[in-house]
Formats: C-alpha cells, sequence, structure tokens
C-alpha cells in the first residue's frame, strides 16, 4: 500500500468515531475533544495525539470527498517559509496536553531535542504562545480520568460484532476429518444475525465472504466491533470499512467483554444447534450451512429472546429498522472486495491490473491449449556471443557444496581453516 493511502486509512481511523454521532447539540464539540486527548497511533511517528482543528478538518473533507480526500496533497506554498507547518503543530500540541504543566520554553526545548525537525523550522517563543492561545492550549489542565461505563446501541445497524468459532470437524472421502470455522456477523441492538457460514479455513478470505453477504443482505452498519485477530486488522478490512464509510472498532486486549452478545450466540449455537447434528451423517459442509441457515431463520429469530424482554430478533429488528443504511447502488461490492497487493494474491478467480493512471482492465488466466499453435519469434542472437564472457559459477558452486555435506565423514578431506 503506497504512504498517502496509509496515512489517508490512518487518519479515517481517527475520525470514524465521528460519523456514527446521533446526539443531540453539542455532541460533536464534545467528541473532538475526547478524540484530542487521546493518543493515536501513527503509521510512521509512533504515538501522538492530533489537534482538535485538525480532527474536524479531516472530518469535513472525508464527508466531501471520501477517503481520497484524506490523502495529503502537494502544498500549494511548497518552498516558503512558514513558522509552525502541520507536522510541527501536531507534535506541539501533542506535548501541551500530555504535559499540561510544561511551559513555552520546556516545549521548545522538547522540540530541539527530537530529531524529527530541523533547529531552524522551530517557532520562535512569541509565536508559539500565539499558537498554543489559537488552539485554546495556553490554559490547560490535566486530562480527566476516562468514562469506563457500560453502553448499549438504540438502532439496528448502529454497531455489528464479528467473530470465529470453532466448529465441529466433518469426515472426507479420504477418511481424514477437516476442521470447520463458524464465522458469525451480530446487531447489537437486535440480536439478529447478519450473516453466519461454516467454512474450512479461518482466513481473510472467509471473512470478506461472510461480511460481503452480511452487507448484501441487511445493508450497512455504522460500527464493526471485533477482536485483535490478525485477519480483523488486515489492511483490506480497514479500507473496505473506510469506503463504505463504516467505523472499524477492536476490542482491547484480554477484554473482550464488548462481544458478549456475540459469544452468548455462539454457546447458543453449540446447545441449540450442534447438538442435534451428527458430523458424520452430513454429505458436506454445504449441507452443514444449509441446516445453519435454516436454523436461524427458523428458530432462532423468530424466537423470544431474553435479552430483549421476550420480544423476538426478527421483530426488534424490523422495529429499530429506522436508521439502516442500505447498500449504495453505485457500489461495486464484489469489486470492492477484491484484494489490492502488487505480490501474489491468495483467490486469482478474478484479477483487475490497474495501470498508473487509474485505468484498469480484466486479467485472464492463460491459455496453454491455445499458446501451443501460436508462431513463436526467433530468439534474438547475441551478437558478442557467449565464448568470452565469465562463466556463471553460482549453481555449479552450490550443487559441489551440497554434494561435499552428503559425503561420511572419513570421505571429506581435511580443514585447514585454523
Amino acid at each position: 500500500m503506497d504512504a498517502p493511502m496509509e496515512i489517508a486509512l490512518w487518519r479515517y481511523q481517527v475520525i470514524a468515531p465521528l460519523l456514527a454521532l446521533d446526539g443531540g447539540r453539542g455532541s460533536l464539540k464534545r467528541a473532538l475533544d475526547r478524540i484530542a486527548a487521546q493518543e493515536h497511533e501513527h503509521p510512521q511517528r509512533g504515538k501522538i495525539r492530533v489537534g482538535r482543528g485538525t480532527v474536524e478538518t479531516w472530518l469535513y473533507a472525508y464527508r466531501k470527498g471520501g477517503l481520497d480526500a484524506l490523502k495529503d496533497r502537494p502544498r500549494r506554498d511548497q518552498g516558503v517559509s512558514r513558522a509552525i507547518d502541520d507536522d510541527l503543530a501536531e507534535r506541539i500540541e501533542t506535548l501541551a496536553r500530555r504535559y499540561p504543566d510544561l511551559d513555552g520554553p520546556g516545549i521548545l526545548a522538547e522540540l530541539g531535542a527530537d530529531r524529527f525537525f530541523p533547529v531552524e523550522t522551530l517557532p520562535s517563543l512569541s509565536s508559539l504562545y500565539r499558537f498554543l492561545k489559537a488552539r485554546g492550549l495556553d490554559q490547560r489542565r490535566a486530562p480527566r480520568h476516562r468514562d469506563h461505563r457500560a453502553f448499549i446501541f438504540d438502532l439496528a445497524g448502529d454497531c455489528w460484532q464479528c467473530d470465529v468459532m470453532y466448529g465441529p470437524s466433518l469426515p472426507t472421502r479420504q477418511g481424514t476429518r477437516r476442521k470447520t470455522y463458524l464465522f458469525a456477523v451480530l446487531d447489537d441492538a437486535t440480536r439478529l444475525i447478519a450473516h453466519a457460514q461454516f467454512y474450512f479455513e479461518q482466513h481473510l478470505r472467509s471473512l470478506k465472504d461472510c461480511l460481503r453477504q452480511a452487507f448484501q443482505k441487511r445493508g450497512l452498519p455504522r460500527r464493526l466491533y471485533v477482536d485483535q485477530a490478525r485477519i480483523f486488522k488486515s489492511r483490506l478490512i480497514l479500507l473496505i470499512g473506510a469506503r463504505l464509510g463504516i467505523h472499524l472498532i477492536h476490542t482491547r486486549p484480554y477484554q473482550p467483554q464488548g462481544r458478549a452478545k456475540l459469544e452468548r450466540w455462539f454457546r447458543t449455537v453449540r446447545r441449540s444447534f450442534l447438538a442435534r447434528v451428527v458430523p458424520d451423517r452430513l454429505e458436506g459442509i454445504e449441507e452443514l450451512n444449509r441446516l445453519l441457515w435454516a436454523w436461524v431463520e427458523g428458530v432462532y429469530h423468530p424466537r423470544p429472546h431474553r435479552g430483549l424482554a421476550g420480544q423476538s430478533p426478527l421483530d426488534r429488528w424490523l422495529a429499530l429498522s429506522e436508521g439502516l443504511r442500505p447498500l449504495p447502488g453505485d457500489v461495486d461490492l464484489d469489486r470492492l472486495f477484491l484484494e489490492q497487493t502488487t505480490r501474489d494474491p491468495f483467490d486469482l478467480r478474478k484479477v483487475i491490473v490497474e495501470g498508473p493512471q487509474g485505468e484498469d482492465g480484466d486479467a485472464f488466466p492463460v491459455d496453454r491449449v491455445a499458446n501451443r499453435t501460436v508462431r513463436r519469434n526467433p530468439p534474438p542472437q547475441d551478437p558478442a556471443g557467449h565464448e568470452n564472457a565469465p562463466p556463471l559459477r553460482s549453481l555449479s558452486d552450490l550443487a559441489d557444496r551440497l554434494a561435499k555435506e552428503g559425503e561420511p565423514e572419513e570421505d571429506k578431506e581435511p580443514s585447514h581453516e585454523e
């Protein structure tokens, strides 16, 4: 992934909590203050804090132009000296908020010790004080304690939870058994299952397929709550969320309480569904999924749920569906879920080659049968020939070394190394 897109995705992660705000007057200001008080892991500079004004600028840029609007643009004043540029401003705000008792000379001393900023680029003390006053940092206080109270979402689509459960092992025709994994997406407010499916692999492509079907059936969530597993932190999942306006939230390490609703559903699957399934009698994973989908739609969704005051997940979904976000008509979901890489991808059933100017075209597998009849051009003649060229010895030396390593100890020549 190129550097501008990496920075754009990082900025999207910073502003993502603001995209689903539905509070009353003043909620945006409070949310901006919370984000400005937090530390964010910058892909190049480590943990930093971002100024409130910068976060607000990124928010409006994203709403106007999407993810591409968060990429860095060439500066119009390139080559013109400025007292405090954007990078320096972020560093000053980080120091000012993290160390509320640090005065102006102290901030300048820390900036001077930071190798990232040359000394000649640092502002004067008066310029620094004007900057701090303009950003509301001239009268700082120590940050307040974080609020750890529990929360709950009110509307369908406000937040989805996604996780994986180990499924049963299925017999194969070769006489062995193959493990399965259940991927599931649950709506927090209604306990409805947007999609669930067994797969033979706990892999990114399984997660992509599950999410794509969930989006097609139930629309787009505002938030997607997942754990710290590698597949949930992949660049592709983050990019998909950014393109669709979905805030991707990861649970903190060793704190799985936020996914308790989905964990309880997995327990229900084990007791109410898998307890009624005999894996050895199944014809394959397709039949297992067919039974699962029938149980979800025919048993779980219409059944009264104790966590919903006796209301069924389906009835609660219908009652709270006023804020659902449908999948935009101009979004090509299949193309959005394609892997974007400069290396060999895992799934080559469909490949799109993108050119340097944004143009693209489909790539197709090589037709070896047709290539048999294509007339080849004769190889070009080397005018200098190989007679006087130095010999290539790397493969020959490698073969000799491997052969010598395979000789018995008594046949090897004595070593002359000291």
